[in-house]
């Protein structure tokens, strides 16, 4: 531990000397510094490949990969002059690193103390509330409940109460999620979370007096736990799908309010400053809910190298959270932005790219077609070209995911590859719906939904003949109405029971950096407010988006004048500074990868 810590205290010592120097171009400390980061590196890598330290190990490879992001970073900048703006950029990237170095001298000074908080993710939390409430479930009336469980009704009241305790977890997990949720997934979500808290209150109210004499007791209990058991499965199921559905229109949404677009918008909108605020908005709620996307993808990773890679481009969202507009917003910055927007592009992609390995080939098919058959139903009706151009983004998606070779694999290993053919058909189909679209002034309204009804059931062959006897033909997500079929008066109750939970939904604990932004909101929220006032007093826009308070991103900084600026930052990569730099961060990929993968 001291030697780790003194090796941290090195690296901290190289950044301080530097700092004080004035000469962004001298990177000469650079290479003092990697090889200082590259000896702890060695160090910590035999340490927790054998203590098997998981909550260290996920913070030394997260402000690892943080440290080695920056130092690229750092490294390229070094070719663009001593500007203004190459300076900030410098800053904010050594202050980074920085964070980071401190955030590892307080974990090696402070022990296991100052490691994350054990993950307490939805998943293991609700495979561990299904499994107590498994020892109830099962039991039978020829065999006591006591005897073979549970020793005494005191352990009864024990179980229940830590089951308690995962359920409001959980519940404060959904609630979080629901706050950034697709408009139509909002009140069921809601109403869900309301199930699983009546039952719960009835499950603990059995427990809490036993009648170890009386077998109709074990007999109501096991009845309560069962259906107890059935709303978390409803809630788990549904927030499955719900994920889905917002991992195609949070992607579409990358695009939609990129950082370009932004840009492109504060130039040219300087006379109405709302339609500016409103497109930033949208901006901040698509990285809302990409948070809340990659704190549930970081549950489902299979390997540590997957969870590092999605927690260190939420960390990258979070530090750039109040610095990357700003630099749009201020007078003299563009080249400051400039660099910030492609680090920002890079992390999306490298965000994306984690995400479709992680999630299920027919499962994102079935989710499309849910999100199809609706969309089709839906212009049936009133016919809108906006709708099915989103239907058509949304696609790209699909073809991104099968871009990936561990998922163009399930592809080949379809019987007689039929997976390969129904794709390239696939990818057909949706070349003929993008032009027709082109041309839809010049075409029939039912020509163009003809093309996505065959774009549908080729869709639908696709996704039967991947993991075919797995799943019944017809197991699709259910609609809403079969999970919330609930009595109005029960939902009108059961609002006091969520207020509890209003301190635990306002906000997820921080990946790694402080948020200046959503720090302040948290500050300012009242603490009997309902969790989902949030979204009631916000105005929502035709397209199903919400918009958030204005953003105090605005209030801070004076929309100014954006000044036009030679675009260095593009030619980094193709610099190359004669330092061993490179090589030695290198060195860390590959060892890194090495323990990820052990």
């Amino acid at each position: 531990m001291d030697v780790l810590r003194k090796k941290i205290e090195s690296c901290l010592h190289i950044l301080d000397l530097r700092t004080k120097g004035t000469n962004i171009k001298d990177l000469s400390w650079l290479n003092d510094f990697c090889a200082a980061l590259l000896e702890f590196s060695t160090l910590v890598h035999s340490s927790l490949s054998s203590h098997k330290q998981s909550e260290t190990a996920d913070m030394v490879c997260l402000c690892l990969s943080q440290i080695m992001i920056c130092i690229r970073q750092v490294e390229g900048m070094g070719k663009l002059g001593c500007s203004t703006s190459v300076s900030a950029s410098h800053q904010y990237f050594l202050d980074r690193i920085r964070w980071c170095l401190e955030r590892l001298l307080h974990l090696y000074t402070n022990g296991e103390a100052a490691a994350a908080v054990p993950e307490r993710s939805f998943l293991k939390l609700i495979d561990s509330s299904l499994d107590a409430l498994a020892w109830f479930s099962s039991h039978n009336e020829n065999t006591s409940l006591s005897s073979n469980i549970l020793e005494s009704p005191e352990e009864i009241v024990s179980v229940s109460q830590q089951l308690r305790s995962n359920i409001d977890t959980v519940l404060s997990q959904a609630l979080g999620f629901a706050n950034v949720s697709l408009p139509q997934d909002k009140r069921a979500l809601s109403a869900l979370c309301q199930k699983v808290i009546r039952e719960c209150n009835a499950f603990q109210k059995e427990c809490q007096f036993p009648k170890v004499s009386s077998e109709s007791y074990y007999s109501n209990l096991k009845l309560k736990a069962m259906t107890l058991e059935q709303a978390l499965c409803q809630l788990e199921d549904f927030i499955n799908d719900a994920l889905l559905r917002l991992v195609f229109n949070c992607f579409v949404d990358f695009d939609k309010f990129s950082v370009e677009k932004i840009r492109n918008v504060l130039r040219n909108s300087l006379e109405d400053e709302a339609m500016a605020d409103e497109f930033i908005a949208d901006f901040d709620v698509n990285i809302d809910r990409a948070t809340q996307i990659g704190i549930f993808a970081i549950a489902f990773a299979p390997n540590l190298k997957l969870k590092t890679m999605i927690r260190s481009c939420l960390a990258s969202f979070e530090s750039l959270d109040t610095s990357l507009i700003p630099s749009l917003q201020a007078n003299g910055s563009d080249l400051h932005s400039d660099i910030l927007e492609q680090h920002f592009n890079e992390e999306v992609g490298k965000f994306k790219m984690a995400l479709q390995e992680i999630i299920d080939s027919r499962a994102l098919l079935g989710c499309y077609f849910e999100i199809l058959t609706t969309g089709i139903t839906a212009v049936e009706k009133s016919y809108n070209k906006a709708k099915l151009e989103d239907l058509s983004q949304m696609s790209l998606v699909l073809l991104e995911h099968f871009q990936l070779e561990v998922n163009r694999q399930v592809l080949r290993e379809t019987k007689d590859q039929l997976g390969e053919e129904y794709f390239q058909q696939l990818i057909r189909i949706l070349r003929e719906c993008k032009a027709i679209l082109i041309y839809a002034s010049q075409v029939e309204p039912q020509r163009i939904i003809k093309r996505f009804k065959i774009l549908r059931t080729i869709l639908r062959k696709l996704q039967n003949c991947i993991g075919s006897g797995k799943q019944r033909e017809d197991d699709f997500p259910h609609p809403l109405g079969v999970h919330v079929a609930e009595d109005p008066k029960d939902f009108n109750a059961s609002k006091e029971d969520l207020k509890q939970f209003s301190g635990l939904t306002s906000g997820q604990t921080s990946i790694l950096y402080v948020s200046e932004r959503r720090g302040r909101i948290n500050r300012t929220k009242d603490p009997n407010q309902e969790p989902n006032n949030d979204m009631k007093s916000q105005k929502q826009k035709p397209n199903g988006n919400l918009l958030k308070r204005e953003s105090l991103r605005t209030v801070m900084f004076k929309r100014q004048n954006i000044a036009e600026s030679r675009k260095l930052y593009n030619s980094i990569s193709n610099q190359s500074a004669d330092l061993e730099i490179t090589d030695i961060l290198d060195q860390l990929t590959g060892m890194s990868n090495g323990y990820f993968e052990c």
